[in-house]
């Protein structure tokens, strides 16, 4: 049965308060593994589309596999979500296949799969908690001299762009997520929409 936006956020902020003290998710993602009891593995793939997995091995170990040749951290770390996703959410596993690829998990969220889009949107969830990254998000904006609005950020090739790369650079080193997940996450929320080239 597919689970709502609400459910699948309510799921995620029941992983942040039991796991994450301060800081961003992705620092305990370790941890939030070895509770669960999932082997972290990471592996070269010779294919581009593999990204990651959640799977089971024979002995009924649970393994969350993702393609070492992944080289941006943000992309790697909503991969990691993504496959606590499935977990959290209570996806059916595959016994030693299945395994999603470059078009399965994506960062913006143009995904027509029922099941990926919920890991899809519990990594969003996950990585960048609603109150919290509003709260940094709307921090950061009102504290810019040049932002005329205090709530929202209209971004185009104008001032409004030197505005956003001040508050994406931020945001993606605190979160330890990629442009275009944040972008997203932003434009979900209603905070942000872009428009620039």
């Amino acid at each position: 049965m597919m689970k709502t936006n609400n459910e699948i956020e309510h799921i995620a902020n029941d992983v942040l308060i039991k796991f994450v003290k301060r800081g961003g998710v992705y620092k305990v993602f370790d941890e939030i593994m070895l509770a669960e009891g999932i082997k972290f593995k990471e592996i070269p793939s010779v294919s581009k589309d593999f990204v990651g997995a959640l799977t089971k091995g024979n002995n009924s170990q649970v393994y969350i596999i993702i393609n070492k040749n992944i080289d941006n951290l943000g992309r790697k770390n909503f991969t990691i979500a993504h496959e606590l996703g499935h977990h959290f959410l209570c996806h059916q596993l595959h016994q030693n296949l299945g395994f999603c690829t470059v078009n399965d998990i994506t960062e913006e969220g143009h995904q027509q799969n029922p099941i990926e889009r919920e890991a899809n949107y519990f990594a969003s969830c996950l990585l960048m908690p609603e109150e919290k990254i509003k709260s940094a998000f709307l921090g950061m904006l009102e504290r810019s001299r040049k932002a005329k609005i205090k709530d929202f950020l209209y971004v185009k090739n104008d001032y409004t762009f030197g505005i956003w790369i001040l508050i994406r650079d931020e945001l993606t080193k605190r979160y330890g997520v990629s442009e275009a997940a944040l972008r997203y996450r932003l434009q979900q929320l209603k905070l942000a929409r872009f428009e620039f080239l």
